[in-house]
């Protein structure tokens, strides 16, 4: 008892917990042959009471004998045959119980009258067998039946003399070999479950320490990791092989990506690679649907089973076990235990073991994946599959690091696609995309392995040169670049022509980081662009000069309606008729505070590319209203005001409301306004320009063409459009008198106009004898220099208060 009571205490049996280890301890299986054993014992207890008091005893009574012996042999065979019935484990051993407990009266109150001298320590057998079974009230009614019956032999028999013979030892003797065999079982029962329930923590701590690796593994050390896994479940188990299989599904193969053998050996890795999934062979078939496949010895398979595989040398394999692994409910792979030395036979642990880990691997290959995608997503583009900026400004980085300590030179190319915005307009993004992957494709063909290709923008791409010795090599470099142009890209049957340009920067000349070398290849790439595009320039100091400038300005634009550096000139409009002043054309000026005066040709230009295009011509349009109607409450007879607009103006869907609302706040009666829209902005989409101009003349503005002649003008357009006015560009004025071409251009745009009802304004007229042409030809309007410059507020006020005297103030300007 002592020793049990130690195995208990140092086994912490006594702490188990009833939910988890306790239930562990005994199976149903273990206490059935308790229970036999326990009738066993008390079979040969009963056929030892016969032998010994029958054949040793001196005058014995034979019925008293045999009723005790009968007695046992029929607590034995309830016990024996209880176990039989379909009876819950719960009225088992109530049943078992409760016959114990009549047994232990039965056998100690026969032997009464001797004081039970020989059999009172019986109980303690029967408390031993009880002792590891679940319910702890079993061994409750044992003992306590064990303590009632020796009280009342203490009362009936309070004071006992006994002798003690051979048969009281012989008795003694066999309870004591009873006793043994039972012991003997239990001890065998404790040992095995403590080796079982070793085992299983070992096997828990394994599946812990894989648990823990596939939590910290990553890409970079997942195979490594996977090899030791491999290794630790190998070794515990006593196999041979274990290996990792991946499906690619678009290939219709699989390959052994990690294996682990036990020395001796030969690994299968290298014979199991890109092998074709056949998914008539079993193993295939069961991985593919999910199962496990499980075979102790493969000499039990069907022959077909192995059809096919004997080249993969599996012919060697004497147990075998694989299981699916999953990811996203999608079967990627599986994984497999081989046995060469011997046959296994597969317990519940190699199954529920290569099951946990099977879907603990597709976990983490999950997660793995998703931190591939995640990484993917964050450093290369998603449509053409190249780096992106940031992980292009990082191979430059580095590079520059190698760099320092030679005297070769590093190349940024700066590449944009020549309006590639007509592609996706003209079949859509999902092509464009598509071509956009051709491009990149191209262009890593015709680059080194250490050169990098990516993609910076929708359609700029940025190109790392590596290790060159001087400028040449990357003009030749840009130039083979620019010749993949040539050829159109085939698409789905489509040729696609296209043509780009290119900017060039070096370092160290250009930049000593990547932040500004990419910025001088884009600066050379805008200069290309300017030169007409399909072109390729190398950055220089003029050009950064020249755009640094540029940028100055935009800079200085921003600024500069909130510091009042913008302001109106007005250029008056005469009549060739009347010669006196029937309207004036607003122009804008800038007044930078260190560049000064700054013209309309430079502001506009600037104006659309940042986009300030829409509050500038807003704010021109509301000014040049504003001042017209001031100039008409003062007294000044009413004059048209010519308001330039822009093309990025004219396309704002809320241009006309926006024009509604200046006429509304300034007060200005429409008639005395003038839209002037250049040709380009004639050219645009034939609904929609009729639609707008329309929208104005409802309002009762007068409409001008600007700059005739000089775009691309359409005369079956030019007659359907709702404009009252053409106004013939310098270039036409300037020929009139010494270029016979010119003077028929102009006369033929004052015709035109007279011959579609509209009136001709004359731009830029400086000379006596262009006025004496243009008077010839009828022209209705002039405006130039030769009247009056673009003057200010207060000097044109002078004039029209002064009541427009032409000769008078011709004089003067002479």
């Amino acid at each position: 008892m002592s020793v049990m009571f130690l195995g208990f205490r140092y086994y912490s049996f006594n702490n188990m917990k009833p939910s988890e280890n306790r239930k562990n301890l005994i199976t149903k299986i273990s206490r059935q042959k308790i229970y036999r054993y326990l009738s066993f014992a008390t079979i040969g207890g009963g056929l030892l009471n016969i032998i010994v008091l029958y054949f040793f005893a001196e005058n014995p009574d034979l019925a008293n004998v045999m009723m005790l012996s009968f007695a046992l042999f029929f607590f034995s065979l309830v016990i024996y045959l209880v176990q039989h019935l379909k009876l819950k484990e719960h009225t088992i051993d109530i049943i078992c119980v409760g016959m114990i407990a009549l047994l232990i009266p039965t056998i100690t109150l026969h032997f009464i009258e001797s004081g039970s001298v020989t059999v009172w320590a019986f109980p303690f057998i029967l408390i031993t067998a009880f002792i590891i079974f679940n319910r702890k009230i079993l061994l409750i009614i044992v003992a306590t039946s064990t303590i009632i019956t020796q009280c009342v032999v203490w009362i009936f028999a309070p004071v006992v003399y006994v002798r003690l013979d051979g048969i009281d030892y012989c008795v003694r003797i066999g309870l004591f070999c009873i006793a043994i065999c039972l012991i003997y079982y239990l001890n065998k029962l404790f040992v095995m479950r403590l080796n079982d329930t070793a085992y299983k923590v070992k096997l828990q701590e394994l599946i812990t320490q894989i648990s823990t690796i596939c939590v910290k593994t990553n890409q970079n050390n997942f195979e490594e990791d996977i090899v030791y896994l491999l290794k630790m479940s190998c070794e515990f188990f006593s196999l041979d092989r274990s290996y990792i299989c991946m499906f690619d599904h678009g290939k219709n193969t699989f390959s052994t990506i990690q294996e682990y053998c036990r020395e001796g050996i030969e690994s299968g890795k290298d014979h199991f690679q890109k092998i074709a999934i056949d998914k008539s062979h079993l193993r295939m078939e069961k991985m593919l649907n999910n199962e496990l496949f499980i075979v102790s010895d493969m000499q039990e398979l069907p022959v077909f089973a192995n059809e096919g595989m004997h080249e993969l040398r599996i012919d060697r394999i004497k147990s075998q076990i694989m299981t699916p692994i999953l990811s996203q409910e999608k079967v990627i792979g599986f994984w497999g235990f081989d046995s060469e030395t011997g046959i296994i036979n597969w317990q519940n642990d190699h199954i529920n073991f290569i099951k946990i880990v099977a879907n603990i691997l597709g976990d983490t290959i999950t997660r793995l994946d998703s931190e591939k995608e995640i990484n993917f997503m964050a450093h290369f583009d998603h449509i053409t599959k190249l780096p992106n900026r940031n992980l292009f400004t990082n191979y430059v980085y580095f590079n520059i690091i190698k760099l320092e300590f030679t005297d070769n030179i590093l190349g940024i190319i700066f590449l944009d696609l020549d309006s590639f915005k007509t592609v996706n307009d003209t079949v859509g993004h999902g092509m464009g995309d598509e071509l956009l992957f051709m491009v990149g494709q191209k262009l890593k063909s015709v680059l080194k392995k250490a050169d990098i290709v990516s993609r910076f923008s929708s359609d700029e791409f940025l190109i790392m040169i590596n290790d060159l010795t001087d400028e040449d090599e990357i003009v030749k470099i840009t130039k083979d670049i620019m010749g993949l142009f040539y050829e159109p890209f085939m698409l789905k049957g489509q040729e696609f022509f296209m043509t780009a340009s290119a900017g060039m920067a070096l370092y160290p000349k250009d930049g000593e980081d990547a932040e500004t070398l990419i910025m001088n290849a884009d600066i050379a790439k805008f200069k290309a662009k300017d030169n007409g595009r399909n072109q390729y320039l190398l950055c220089t100091d003029e050009i950064k000069s020249e755009i640094n400038k540029e940028k100055e300005l935009i800079n200085s634009l921003y600024r500069a309606m909130e510091n009042d550096e913008i302001f109106l000139v007005y250029q008056p409009q005469v009549s060739l008729h009347t010669e006196k002043i029937t309207g004036v054309e607003s122009l804008l000026r800038w007044n930078h505070p260190k560049l000064g005066l700054i013209s309309p040709s430079v502001i506009i230009p600037l104006a659309e590319q940042t986009g300030l295009i829409n509050p500038i011509g807003e704010w021109v349009l509301e000014s040049a209203c504003a001042q017209n109607k001031a100039w008409q409450d003062m007294g000044i007879p009413p004059i048209q005001m010519a308001v330039n607009i822009s093309a990025s103006q004219f396309k704002n869907p809320q241009f006309i409301d926006q024009v509604e609302v200046i006429l509304k706040k300034t007060g200005l009666n429409p008639e005395f306004l003038e839209i002037e829209i250049t040709e380009n902005i004639a050219i645009l989409e034939l609904n929609e320009i009729i639609g707008k101009l329309n929208g104005l003349k409802a309002l009762g503005i007068s409409i001008a063409i600007d700059d005739f002649g000089t775009e691309y003008s359409s005369l079956g357009r030019l007659k359907m459009l709702p404009i009252h006015r053409l106004k013939m560009d310098k270039q036409f004025v300037d020929g009139i008198g010494h270029n016979h071409k010119d003077q028929a251009i102009a006369n033929a745009i004052i015709q035109l106009g007279k011959s579609l009802g509209l009136s001709v304004v004359a731009e830029g007229v400086e000379y006596e004898d262009q006025i004496a042409f243009l008077k010839t030809s009828e022209c209705d309007l002039i405006q130039g220099y030769f009247y009056y410059k673009p003057l200010g507020v207060t000097e044109l006020e002078k004039i029209l208060i002064s009541g427009c005297d032409l000769s008078n103030f011709n004089s003067t300007l002479n």
